[in-house]
């Protein structure tokens, strides 16, 4: 099941080095704060437009772009090496990002 959130934080280490991968969504996206969801064999996943798999139909995501229009998706990716950000650090840049 998906999690709704502003961002999310992806965080291990590979060999004795720490890393971390953040995504932070934007408040322009459709269905701000979106859906996440991350599994085990590498899937790390934001998914604006999957309301009704994650709600059992109870939220209807109607989106659709116009014949020869389009749309930006806006999202922010900070990946760190050494050390973990913490949650209050992501928040103020989820924040800074989404211009609150």
């Amino acid at each position: 099941m998906g999690t709704r959130a502003k961002w999310m934080d992806l965080y291990g280490t590979i060999g004795t080095e720490k890393i971390s991968i953040v995504i932070c969504d934007h408040p322009k996206n459709p269905s701000y704060p979106t859906y996440w969801h991350a599994r085990g064999y590498g899937l790390f996943s934001a998914n604006p437009l999957g309301g009704s798999d994650f709600t059992k139909g109870k939220e209807i995501v109607n989106f659709s772009i116009p014949a020869g229009k389009s749309v930006t998706f806006r999202y922010r990716t900070i990946i760190t090496s050494g050390f973990y950000l913490d949650d209050r650090d992501i928040n103020i840049l989820a924040s800074d990002f989404a211009g609150k």
